[in-house]
């Protein structure tokens, strides 16, 4: 009886390592190589950095997932190296990795790379990566991609052929796998198509007007399947979309769309980003941010100027806001609570500052003028550590006309600069003293050409 329940404490104990995805060795690089040629196995390196966020991605989401461990786990011997910490350093050098996170594959009889891959990716794509690699180790010779297009070009395959033909494509010639994939769809997706293949057409999506439309007209059903088989695929089908609709207002500033075109190609695309973002406060920043594009290319001062205050009060200005502005975010699992990333201040307050000045070259009414201080005041509680917006808010008053105020405020900052020896001391000071001579117009000094004078 001890020895029924100890057999089956091990099989619960095996299933519940796979469960956990991928089992990596913190052994040296020496102790690896060796345990692989003991077990006649390749090696499989996921190279990454502390601050690479696609790396994380792919340990949270890809590298937990049972089907990925259960295949790595029997079939490789695996290793997580920091490319700048320890062996790593040396390992990434040796095997060229330029950029996070990079996959290698390596032969441990004598170290050779197999092959090798990166990027995050969605569980089902790393399988196949996982898959290519154990068969190039093994000695298997893979169909090559014109022995596949020559039987493409026969007529004589079937569905499943057509879908591996496109996988491959996708990765080697997107422009032709596109234009396969319509085919695909035209052929094999009836007016009842199965998940399988709604989740096949979403995962191999890369552009084609075709299929573009079909998938924002079916996009909540293909999402949730999605979300449901693999968070990161949904996140990848979010990004292909986005871009579709980035896309044209690339060129929106050329004059080969009239004004009236270009409104048509606004209105097509809100009603498409209505279709497929879901989250009604992404939806409206993204609307919003082309408005202003496109009001901008077409010089309609009147709506550019409606669209900038809306903008600002909307997605500047409330607290709750602070770590999207400019910023957007993909969520890859879409059930699980919103992320809350740690704000760049920096990056942050230059942003809040862009969008005030942008207030201000279209309009210096009251209440423009009032939101753009608002901004203004933001971008220095953002950035508590120097009082390089007070003087560009200052700087912005004088221009304004408003010159006794900001003379005012100026001379009283200048006591608070001294008292904390701020960098940017000098140049308050040789900006009150501009202001006092009444000169025209005043400047001050660059945020980022005196971070980099500073850093040097």
């Amino acid at each position: 009886m001890k020895k029924h329940i100890l057999s089956f404490l091990l099989v619960i104990s095996v299933m519940g390592a796979w469960a956990q995805g991928i089992e990596f060795d913190h052994a040296s690089w020496k102790e690896v190589v060796q345990k692989a040629k003991e077990q006649h196995k390749p090696i499989f390196v996921d190279v990454y950095t502390s601050w690479c966020g696609p790396c994380r991605v792919m340990a949270s989401t890809v590298f937990t997932r049972p089907e990925i461990g259960e295949k790595f786990n029997k079939g490789f011997v695996n290793v997580k190296i920091d490319a700048e910490k320890g062996e790593g350093i040396e390992l990434a050098k040796k095997y060229k990795v330029g950029s996070y996170p990079t996959y290698l594959f390596i032969n441990p009889v004598d170290e050779s790379l197999i092959g090798q891959s990166g990027s995050s990716m969605p569980a089902s794509t790393f399988e196949d990566v996982g898959d290519k690699m154990l068969n190039k180790f093994a000695g298997k010779t893979e169909i090559s991609t014109k022995e596949m297009t020559d039987r493409f070009d026969s007529g004589n395959y079937d569905e499943a052929f057509l879908q591996t033909y496109i996988k491959r494509l996708k990765y080697e010639n997107p422009g032709i796998a596109s234009r396969i994939l319509e085919l695909y769809l035209n052929k094999y997706m009836s007016q009842h198509p199965t998940n399988n293949q709604l989740c096949f057409l979403a995962e191999n999506f890369n552009g084609g007007v075709k299929v573009y439309d079909y998938l924002v007209k079916n996009y909540k059903t293909i999402d949730g399947l999605l979300c449901k088989k693999d968070g990161l695929v949904a996140a990848n089908l979010d990004r292909e979309l986005m871009k579709v609709i980035d896309k044209p207002f690339e060129m929106i500033g050329s004059n080969k769309l009239s004004k009236a075109d270009k409104e048509v190609l606004l209105n097509k695309c809100i009603a498409e980003l209505r279709a497929f973002v879901l989250n009604e406060s992404k939806r409206d920043k993204k609307i919003l941010e082309i408005k202003m594009k496109v009001y901008s290319a077409t010089n309609d001062s009147i709506q550019l100027l409606q669209a900038t205050r809306d903008y600002i009060t909307k997605f500047i200005l409330p607290a709750d806001q602070n770590n999207t502005i400019g910023r957007s975010f993909i969520i890859i699992d879409k059930n699980a609570p919103e992320p809350n990333p740690t704000i760049d201040s920096v990056r942050t307050a230059s942003t809040c500052v862009s969008y005030a000045s942008g207030l201000l070259k279209l309009s210096t009414q009251k209440q423009d003028k009032e939101l753009s201080i608002k901004v203004y005041k933001k971008a220095q509680l953002l950035t508590p550590t120097t009082f390089y917006y007070t003087n560009a808010m200052n700087t912005t008053l004088y221009n304004l006309g408003d010159k006794k105020t900001a003379i005012k405020q100026q001379t009283a900052v200048l006591k608070e600069m001294k008292k904390n020896n701020d960098v940017y001391l000098a140049d308050a000071e040789t900006l009150l003293q501009k202001m006092k001579n009444d000169e025209a117009k005043v400047t001050f000094v660059a945020y980022k050409m005196k971070k980099r004078a500073a850093a040097h």
